[in-house]
Order: C-alpha cells, then sequence, then structure tokens
C-alpha cells in the first residue's frame, strides 16, 4: 500500500488526533525519539514525527485533509528551477492556489517536494495544474541568459522574472497574499513593495518551498518545466 507524506502544524496535529478518535481509531506511542506518535484508523497506519512530518497510508487522505488549517484567501507563490548556463534552463513559475486547493494538496504530499521521484514530481505537478487558479512560467535558455546577464547581477534578473510570472497570475485572480522564495530580500521587497499599497501582503522567506502550499506548488510546475526542456534535447551552449 503507498505511503504518502506532508507537514502538519502544531495546531493540525491536534486536529489529526481528534479526528482519529473520532473515527474510532487509536493513537499509539512513538517507537523512537524521533516520533511525536503513532496513530490508526481501520487498518491504515500513520506516524507523527517531531518535525512535524506525518508519514501515512494513502487511504487516510481525507483525514489528513479533515485535519488541516488554512487562512482563507488567494495565495500566490513563485520559484524556481534550474541553473542556467551550460547545465539547462532555469524556470521561473507562479502559481495561485486558494485555501481548498492548498489543503487538497497538501494532504497529497505537495510539502514533500525536495524528495519526489520524478514519477511522484509529476503526478503532482498534474495535479497542481488541476487545482490551480492560475499560473505562469518563464523558460530563460542559457543563450538568453548569457545575453542579458551583467557579471553581479544575476539576482536582478531572477527579481525581474519572478515578478513578471507573479504579476502574470495577478492579471488574472484577485489575491490575499504573495509569497516567494527568498535569494536576495533586500532587492526582493523593493521590486514586491508596490503589491503591498494595494492591499496585498507579501511575504520574502528563504525555504519558503518547505513551508507555504503556493510555493511547492509553484517549485514544482517549474521542476517539471525543466525537466521537459531538458527532455526535448535542447541543444545548450
Amino acid at each position: 500500500m503507498r505511503q504518502l507524506s506532508t507537514l502538519l502544524r502544531e495546531e493540525e496535529l491536534e486536529n489529526l488526533k481528534s479526528l482519529v478518535i473520532r473515527e474510532g481509531g487509536r493513537i499509539l506511542p512513538p517507537k523512537s525519539k524521533w516520533e511525536l506518535f503513532r496513530f490508526e484508523v481501520l487498518d491504515y497506519k500513520g506516524v507523527v514525527y517531531s518535525s512535524g512530518k506525518v508519514v501515512y497510508h494513502e487511504p487516510l487522505i481525507p483525514l489528513i485533509e479533515k485535519s488541516l488549517i488554512e487562512r482563507p484567501g488567494i495565495e500566490v507563490g513563485s520559484d524556481e528551477a534550474g541553473k542556467g548556463e551550460k547545465r539547462g534552463p532555469i524556470v521561473v513559475a507562479a502559481v495561485a492556489l486558494d485555501e481548498d486547493g492548498r489543503r487538497f494538496l497538501r494532504a497529497r504530499g505537495l510539502l514533500e517536494s525536495k524528495s519526489l521521484s520524478k514519477h511522484r514530481l509529476l503526478e503532482l505537478a498534474d495535479m497542481v495544474e488541476r487545482n490551480s487558479l492560475a499560473l505562469s512560467y518563464k523558460v530563460v535558455t542559457p543563450d538568453q541568459l548569457m545575453s542579458t546577464w551583467r557579471k553581479g547581477k544575476l539576482n536582478d534578473l531572477l527579481t525581474e522574472w519572478h515578478l513578471q510570472v507573479v504579476s502574470d497570475v495577478l492579471d488574472e485572480v484577485k489575491a490575499s497574499r504573495i509569497i516567494v522564495d527568498s535569494f536576495d530580500e533586500v532587492r526582493l521587497r523593493r521590486a514586491f513593495s508596490s503589491f503591498e499599497s494595494r492591499g496585498i501582503e507579501v511575504v520574502i522567506e528563504s525555504g519558503a518551498d518547505l513551508k507555504y502550499p503556493s510555493v511547492a506548488a509553484a517549485s514544482i510546475i517549474a521542476r517539471r518545466i525543466y525537466l521537459e526542456k531538458m527532455d526535448e534535447g535542447i541543444k545548450w551552449m
């Protein structure tokens, strides 16, 4: 039976405990110092680790989804994949998700995107496309990068590309929050400050793909497009 994993916050773990009992299941003691507790509903099992990571049998998805708490409103996340130069393109993506979409995707393992196999990444990318309200991406080939990159200014270009894909998404949806996986907080805050004057909360945070589902979704789309471009056999520099 397939196992999935995601990350739950402290209050969501309390919700999970209550739901397990309500469904006639059992809360079981941990079996190692890294575990908080185990749980069982019917013949399906799960393990909760001190990091907040939960590993569970796939039929428990509805239980996990019910335990999740998401702030109201539409959230737009952006992230990038690839290194550019001779190793392939840089892909920057933005994805808009409402609270229902974020819960749906988290319960199916979205926040574990860093450790995904290619098959699992493609599976989740399809889910993101079906559940997003809008998405946009930009592909920058090595030739394009080298023709515009002035030494020491790559972060300026990355900031410009993040701003472009987020703006494209905001042309389609009215968002409450923008979250960017930070590579240069000063530049990004300066570039995205105009959105705050429109009443949109802006979050610039390193490692945001491990905390915010919209950024995790953007990272998955960016990585999927990157792999597609590499598979096409484009001749890099």
